[in-house]
């Protein structure tokens, strides 16, 4: 769509830009040019609005443009992210040289804080990218924030989520402090619910 206005907006400049032009070389000898003079001045003010109209086109389809290729850098750096992390995930020596516990920890619960904290990457670039809006982003958290691990996870690493966030822009911001205030009043609300160990239950019939 804002293409087709882009591509909209150049046609009348150009239609506009060479009206003069065209007039002149197809106008008989004879023309009275008084006259059309007299015409031009009305089809000026007619052209004021048809160019303003015309570069609004323009203005549109180069923003979509540029708000496309941010969401496509943001996704490359996004997939190169899960990348490192699957790997990580797969070699308990590369999640160690990757991504280090900012405190001790086992292993399978270092993993288990690195699988929520990439939950909240995905809620954060998809609040970024405008899919989700602030009320929606409130009850995803609120469903995230009653595990145990998800609040651990942020116990442990919020401040290195609330120092990178403050240095970012202004979704970035607004991003952490709602995750703070989720994370707040979730533990106010109540214990969280406890870890089950689906590998070590039996299966149930």
């Amino acid at each position: 769509m804002a293409l087709a206005y882009g591509l909209l907006g150049l046609g009348l400049l150009g239609l506009i830009t060479s009206t003069p032009f065209v007039l002149a070389a197809v106008a008989p000898s004879n023309t009275d040019w008084g006259k059309l003079s007299d015409i031009s001045q009305a089809y000026g003010a007619v052209s004021v609005v048809l160019s303003a109209i015309a570069l609004a086109g323009v203005a549109v389809s180069l923003l979509y443009q540029v708000r496309q290729t941010r969401t496509s850098n943001e996704q490359a750096i996004r997939d190169s992210h899960l990348q490192l992390a699957t790997l990580a995930l797969s070699d308990p020596d590369l999640l160690q040289a990757w991504s280090p516990p900012v405190a001790p920890v086992t292993l399978k619960r270092h993993q288990q804080h690195l699988i929520t904290s990439l939950a909240l990457g995905e809620l954060l670039q998809r609040f970024r990218s405008g899919h989700l809006s602030v009320e929606k982003l409130a009850v995803k958290l609120d469903g995230h924030f009653r595990g145990e691990i998800a609040r651990e996870q942020w116990e442990r690493e919020g401040p290195g989520w609330r120092s990178t966030m403050e240095a970012g822009d202004r979704r970035d911001r607004a991003f952490v402090h709602l995750v703070d205030e989720r994370y707040q009043a979730a533990v106010a609300a109540g214990p969280a619910r406890a870890v089950v160990e689906f590998q070590d239950r039996p299966d149930r019939p």
